[in-house]
């Protein structure tokens, strides 16, 4: 595949001997540019293991990772900068917004590209563009507190495409949204994955949008399982 990326038979255990815990037993799991998949399972599955070894956050203990073509980790990482690597490769949502108090709306979007060497001037203008692309331009010189909490949303999912990243993980991203609100950001999600050619895994216990995937990985005690909805 170009992009995107897979993982082959990811194992993280925790501790050893008589107290290790065995969070992963072996997950594998295939998302293509451009496609939205959902992650889900009972608390204490793995979910969150899971996602922070997508993320580079943690170690896993053993497996493979790939994002596009390139190999990442092999039984040990293969990348000597995990920051540069989360920061260029791997677009994070979270639950909350989690937008800085006292930059505006465009500098909450624009502060990774020029974390990541683009000129000040160069990172305003594309987060100006993903701004507009996700209809909240005109709140560009707005404060997060002066935002709705949609509005908010939004501004987070620019943040996370700004260095057009090949993966994005979203993390409940519609917990804290009524049933409407909800569905639309899983429709904008599906939108911006096709636009950016993105790979985006979100990881929820919402049931109102589990049935909007297409393609389903369920994680039960530690391994994953794909499921194909009609």
């Amino acid at each position: 595949m170009a992009e995107g990326i897979r993982i082959e038979n990811i194992v993280k255990t925790y501790g050893s001997g008589d107290t290790a815990v065995h969070a992963l037993r072996g997950s594998s799991m295939q998302v293509e540019a451009g496609e939205v998949v959902g992650l889900i399972g009972p608390s204490g599955s793995g979910k969150s293991t899971l996602l922070k070894c997508l993320g580079a956050v943690i170690e896993p203990t053993s497996g493979r990772m790939f994002i596009g073509d390139r190999m990442i980790y092999d039984d040990k990482w293969l990348v000597k900068d995990l920051r540069a690597l989360r920061r260029d490769l791997i677009g994070f949502i979270f639950q909350a917004p989690y937008l800085i108090p006292f930059l505006d709306v465009t500098d909450n979007v624009a502060i990774l590209s020029m974390l990541a060497g683009t000129p000040n001037n160069k990172a305003r203008g594309l987060a100006r563009d993903l701004l507009d692309a996700l209809d909240v331009g005109h709140r560009a010189a707005a404060m997060p507190s002066q935002l709705s909490g949609g509005e908010q949303q939004r501004v987070a999912i620019a943040r996370a495409l700004i260095n057009r990243p090949p993966v994005i993980l979203a993390d409940e991203p519609t917990a804290p949204l009524d049933g409407e609100r909800a569905l639309a950001v899983v429709k904008l999600l599906d939108e911006m994955a096709q636009q950016y050619e993105t790979a985006i895994i979100v990881v929820t216990h919402d049931e109102k949008i589990i049935p909007t995937f297409r393609r389903l990985y369920n994680i039960r005690d530690g391994v994953t399982h794909e499921e194909i909805q009609g």
